[in-house]
């Protein structure tokens, strides 16, 4: 690795480091939220700025309303590197943010010192403006040491529903070393995680009417629930079938298709159950226990490889201030699960239909909402081996872990195009799909060193 020319750039980062905070905090400035489509087109065209900027290519894919940006940077004399990211992000609310949501304001925190909160700024455009950022640095320093390939999408949040078929359409052109996915990868003690596989997802959304199995055909007083069943009690019972009061799923067969852990997944096991701080995981997602009474590496195996069933929420009937004694006629709940290796998304989506079917909640609508299939690559891949040397090139040691609780699209790569997909980056986050979601201003610097290390690693 020519370290003089990486110094010149780490120092390029540092001089022109303002620069760089504020093209991040315009970037976020731009709302870009895919449920309702505000901003889509907009930060695909800034998207594609950035590529053009830097002497690259750029064609859009996907549907028009939400582009999928698909760009190509270099002289094209080797074997690129395959850049995926989303420019979309979550919905916001206004009333429950401390700082405007699209603000991209700084904030002091007590731990963390200068941030920037804004909607995106972890999850992920904070993430992409520092890779364009860092690409900038290389292109005005150096030659760029790799050819790169990108495949930014506007649809993550959404499910991704053009994203496949974008991915097969040009699956001849998509040949490289593998698949990157950048993102901040520290926790708030500043340890770095490697995640080699992702768990698939089903989201579902469920309703039940009134009808011939009871409950009204419009809303009525409640005293007429003496007579008439009720739709809301209706979906509460038919959800109590799917788990046990562990929240051990109940469904026939359901894990018939689980598949065993390996013998490589268990070896990483092991280690990361050595540096696995159990309180200081609960006190970063918010919680005070764990559901099962297990820990070390029992607990990383439930944790990572057990399928599950989650109520995102529940709505009917009267929920505003004071009382309404009304008995709805339609009652609605929304459903994820997610499952790895080898489960597929048909296959739970059956046998959840079919458990209704055979309890008698026939006359539930089961629309299924969004859905994909797990990812995995191997911890023995040249592309996971050079990731964790960037890590060591900066005096970190990652943790790696075989499987990961959160989903994105990778099976288009891992499983369609049969390439490694890794994800990682220094730089720390936090409050990803919630209000005053934030980044911080030095992870942002640690994070394009990091990925300049990176892309000349792959080059050596």
């Amino acid at each position: 690795m020519p370290s003089k020319t990486l110094a010149r750039i780490h120092q390029h980062i540092d001089d022109h480091f303002p620069e760089h905070v504020e093209r991040c905090r315009a970037f976020l400035r731009q709302p870009s939220v895919s449920a309702s489509g505000e901003g889509v087109v907009e930060t695909a065209a800034l998207v594609r700025g950035f590529i053009e900027e830097l002497g690259g290519t750029v064609e859009y894919g996907g549907a028009p309303s939400h582009p999928i940006v698909f760009g190509r940077l270099g002289a094209g004399g080797g074997r690129p590197l395959i850049v995926y990211g989303m420019y979309d992000v979550q919905p916001v609310d206004d009333r429950k943010w401390s700082f405007p949501p699209f603000g991209a304001e700084f904030m002091e925190h007590p731990r963390h010192g200068r941030c920037i909160v804004s909607r995106g700024a972890v999850n992920s455009k904070g993430v992409l403006a520092g890779v364009f950022n860092a690409l900038r640095s290389i292109v005005q320093v150096d030659a760029l040491p790799i050819d790169l390939i990108f495949t930014i999408e506007g649809e993550e949040e959404i499910g991704s529903p053009h994203f496949e078929p974008f991915i097969r359409a040009h699956r001849d052109e998509l040949h490289g070393i593998g698949v990157a996915d950048f993102d901040f990868f520290e926790d708030m003690k500043h340890n770095v995680t490697l995640h080699l596989g992702l768990k698939g997802i089903v989201y579902l959304e469920l309703k039940c009417r009134g009808g011939k199995k009871g409950g009204p055909s419009e809303p009525q007083h409640s005293s007429a629930s003496a007579w008439i069943s009720s739709p809301v009690w209706r979906l509460v019972h038919a959800l109590s079938t799917l788990t046990d009061a562990r929240e051990r799923i109940t469904i026939d067969g359901f894990y018939d298709n689980v598949a065993p852990i390996s013998r490589a997944d268990s070896r990483l096991l092991k280690k990361l159950a050595l540096s696995f701080n159990e309180e200081d995981f609960l006190r970063e997602i918010k919680a005070l226990c764990f559901k099962y009474r297990i820990g070390g590496v029992e607990l990383l195996k439930k944790g990572l490889y057990s399928p599950i069933i989650n109520i995102d929420g529940v709505q009917a009937g009267y929920t505003g201030k004071g009382t309404k004694t009304i008995l709805p006629r339609v009652a609605t709940a929304k459903v994820d699960i997610r499952f790895g290796p080898n489960m597929e998304p048909e296959e739970v989506i059956e046998k959840f239909r079919s458990h209704l079917i055979r309890h008698g909640f026939d006359d539930i609508d089961v629309t299924v909402r969004e859905s994909y299939t797990w990812s995995k690559t191997g911890v023995e891949e040249p592309l996971v081996r050079k990731l964790i040397q960037a890590y060591r090139a900066h005096g970190r040691e990652p943790q790696v872990w075989p499987m990961a609780t959160w989903t994105a699209p990778y099976f288009v790569f891992s499983r369609i195009l049969r390439m490694p997909v890794v994800a990682g980056g220094l730089g720390f986050g936090n409050r990803p799909h919630s209000p005053d979601e934030y980044m911080t201003v030095e992870g942002l610097r640690d994070f394009e060193k990091w990925v300049t290390t990176f892309f000349y690693m792959l080059a050596a």
